[in-house]
């Protein structure tokens, strides 16, 4: 079976993202390539956004955490790409969820933004839609990315995958349930299984993947909320077409 190149807009290896992924994909080989591979610590500062640019954040080789600016990410993820796939990819999965349009592959490209969101957006259906993400500044723009793309209006509360305690994703978890939220979707592949527990809060909420949630859209019970993670469902999505 052809290897599926995992390609990070930040550095590789992710074995912050690997070990939840690889056992949803146990017969293919994965091939790691990241946007910033080739850059040293100037080069990954000088891509730091400016006002008016979209936030990304990704990790580094050495477990630290990088700010970028999305639209200028957009070359370098398109040569990991090209890279991965000339080293033997015979598909390839972007580990973002951000708006990185324009990206082409010479094989099968799937992107976390699509099939996470796309997966979480058709278990939501009328349901009331809670989001977290890792920076301040983004919770406007992916908020209102959700109104356009899919129609759902979402109460959103933040909690860094990279530099947050444990207590910043228990205090998001409850943020989201005050709210009323019935879902809640971790909008950064950098979120783990680990976090997504924090978020249900243990006995407080459901923690549903694309594999085990049961139930409709819009079915939890009062009080909780079932927590949906990018990272497992796109890959739960790709294991079916590899």
């Amino acid at each position: 079976m052809s290897a599926l190149g995992l390609v990070t807009i930040g550095q590789a290896p992710r074995t912050d993202v690997t070990p939840d992924i690889a056992p949803l994909l146990p017969a293919v080989a994965l091939m790691e390539r990241g946007a910033l591979d080739e850059l040293d610590a100037a080069g990954v500062a000088a891509l730091a956004p400016v006002e008016g640019e979209r936030v990304l954040v990704s990790r580094l080789r050495d477990g630290g955490m990088a700010r970028l600016s999305e639209p200028r990410m957009l070359p370098l993820v398109q040569a990991a790409i090209e890279r991965v796939v000339a080293d033997g990819a015979g598909a390839v999965l972007l580990l973002c969820t951000g708006n990185l349009p324009g990206l082409t592959a010479a094989v099968p490209l799937y992107t976390a933004e699509q099939l996470g969101r796309g997966a979480a957006a058709a278990l939501i259906g009328d349901g009331r839609l809670g989001v977290v993400v890792p920076e301040p500044e983004q919770a406007a723009p992916i908020a209102e990315r959700w109104r356009a793309d899919h129609g759902l209006r979402a109460a959103v509360a933040v909690a860094d995958p990279y530099t947050a305690p444990d207590a910043a994703f228990v205090a998001a978890g409850e943020q989201l349930r005050a709210e009323g939220v019935d879902w809640i979707f971790l909008d950064c592949i950098g979120y783990s299984e680990r976090m997504r527990a924090l978020v249900a809060g243990g006995g407080s909420g459901t923690v549903a993947t694309a594999g085990s949630g049961s139930g409709g859209p819009g079915s939890a019970k009062p009080g909780s909320a079932k927590v949906l993670l990018a990272r497992t469902l796109a890959a739960r999505l790709v294991a079916e077409t590899v």
